[in-house]
């Protein structure tokens, strides 16, 4: 793989965040994008779920799917990650989930103000009981998902955006669809990450 293309292609998929956030007022609401971003270079790596992405069957909408596509051309070049071990969430879930952070101080581009995370979650799913310091709202790209806390349950669906307070437990539920997110954290908490409750 040729560093041209590798910048390129992750740079595409940050050129599709921040045009998929200036469309969105509830993103431009939460926080302002960051304009502290440097490329670091972060290395490429796989899990189970990235092939998962790359054959994302569901489209979005016309605001979405430039990013869905984006990811899929370029979901090799990612460097997917899991918070949690098997033991944690079970062999299902550990293997049809993941997530890459796309900016933020463990990034594919560096900063210290925001942090924007691309999540999939895989059909039949579910994501139980967990919470963290920073606050959090969730862009639904593509599929649909019930997001659960304790004072509602709601089905999110493309282009439509759930957000969670410092310490909210959350939780959520796919059924017969994947789902394919976009993250992002804010606030004090923002460097650590969610702990199952």
């Amino acid at each position: 793989m040729s560093d041209i293309k590798y910048h390129e292609g992750m740079k595409n998929i940050l050129e599709a965040a921040s045009n998929l956030y200036q469309s969105n007022l509830d993103l431009k609401n939460f926080a302002k994008w960051p304009d502290d971003l440097v490329n670091s270079n972060l290395p490429p790596r796989m899990i189970p779920a990235a092939k998962l992405v790359e054959n994302f069957p569901l489209s979005g909408t016309t605001e979405t799917n430039p990013l869905i596509e984006a990811i899929k051309a370029n979901v090799n070049l990612m460097h997917w990650k899991r918070t949690y071990t098997e033991e944690e969430v079970g062999h299902d879930l550990y293997n049809r989930y993941g997530y890459c952070e796309l900016f933020g101080p463990e990034g594919h581009f560096k900063s210290t103000q925001l942090r924007g995370f691309i999540g999939y979650w895989g059909n039949g799913l579910d994501y139980d009981w967990h919470s963290h310091e920073a606050e959090e709202i969730y862009l639904n790209l593509g599929g649909n998902a019930i997001f659960r806390t304790k004072e509602e349950d709601i089905l999110l669906n493309p282009n439509e955006t759930k957000m969670h307070h410092s310490w909210q437990s959350h939780s959520m539920i796919t059924h017969k669809e994947a789902i394919l997110t976009f993250i992002i954290w804010r606030g004090k908490g923002m460097f650590g990450l969610p702990k199952m409750d």
